[in-house]
C-alpha cells in the first residue's frame, strides 16, 4: 500500500518493507507519533512492492526485515546501494544469526537492529543513519566483533566504513577517483581522503593492493 505524501513541511520520509501488515502500520503509526520529522510515506510486504516504491517515490530511509514475502533483505539493500545509494537501507528484524548480520553489513546496511529495540532507541538510530553513522545493537555488535577475531574477511569489513567499503568496489571495477566521486555524489578530494583512510587501515601503499588484498580476503566479490 502506498501512501499519500504532504509537502507542507521538511520531514525524513521513510519506507516500511516487512511481510506483516500489522507491524507495518503499527511502525508508521508509532513513528508518526513520536515525531513530526517521521513521515512514513510507503508500506510494502515484499521486494517487486518495495522496488516499485523505490522508484515512485522520494525516500531517505527504508526500514526492512531481512525476511521478506518475495525475496531476501540482503538482495534488496544490495539493490538499492547501487541504484540508490542517496537512500539510507536500515534492517529491523527478528533474525540475529551471525552469518547474516554480516552479509547484511556486507551489503551495505547502515543499520541492523533487533526488533526487540524500543522505540526512542529507533528513533535515535534513523537519525544517527541520516547524519552518515552506522549503527548496530549492542548484542549484535558482540557477535560481529567475536566473528572479527577468527574471520579476515569479517575482520576488514567491520574495519572499514561502509563508504570505505563502496569506494573500495567502484576502485576493483576500473573507476578513476573522478569516476567514483561522480558516482558517490562527493568530491574528488573526498574520494581521495578515503582512499588513504583505506590504505592505511589494510596497510598498503597502493589502491591496486588494497583492491586486491580486499579480494583475497573475500570482502570484495
Amino acid at each position: 500500500m502506498l501512501i499519500g505524501v504532504s509537502n507542507q513541511m521538511k520531514s525524513i520520509k521513510i519506507l516500511i518493507v516487512d511481510d506483516q501488515p500489522v507491524f507495518r502500520q503499527g511502525l508508521a503509526s508509532l513513528l508518526g507519533a513520536i515525531s513530526k520529522e517521521f513521515e512514513v510515506v510507503g508500506d510494502v510486504a515484499g521486494m517487486d512492492e518495495a522496488i516499485s516504491a523505490l522508484k515512485k517515490l522520494k525516500l531517505d530511509l527504508v526500514i526492512m526485515d531481512v525476511n521478506m514475502k518475495d525475496g531476501n533483505g540482503i538482495e534488496l539493500v544490495r539493490f538499492m546501494r547501487n541504484k540508490y545509494p542517496h537512500i539510507k537501507p536500515l534492517v529491523l528484524s527478528d533474525a540475529n544469526e551471525q552469518g547474516e548480520l554480516y552479509e547484511v553489513i556486507k551489503a551495505g546496511a547502515f543499520a541492523y537492529l533487533l526488533k526487540t529495540v524500543n522505540l526512542d532507541e529507533l528513533a535515535n538510530c534513523i537519525r544517527l543513519v541520516l547524519a552518515g553513522n552506522s549503527v548496530l545493537s549492542s548484542s549484535l555488535m558482540e557477535k560481529l566483533v567475536a566473528e572479527a577475531a577468527h574471520n579476515e574477511e569479517v575482520k576488514y569489513a567491520f574495519l572499514l566504513t561502509k563508504r570505505e567499503r563502496e569506494i573500495l568496489n567502484y576502485a576493483s571495477q576500473g573507476y578513476s577517483n573522478q569516476e567514483i566521486a561522480e558516482r558517490c555524489y562527493i568530491s574528488l578530494a573526498t574520494v581521495k581522503s578515503h582512499l588513504r583512510n583505506i590504505m592505511k587501515k589494510l596497510q598498503v601503499n597502493n589502491r591496486t593492493k588494497a583492491v586486491s588484498l580486499a579480494t583475497s580476503s573475500g570482502l570484495l566479490k
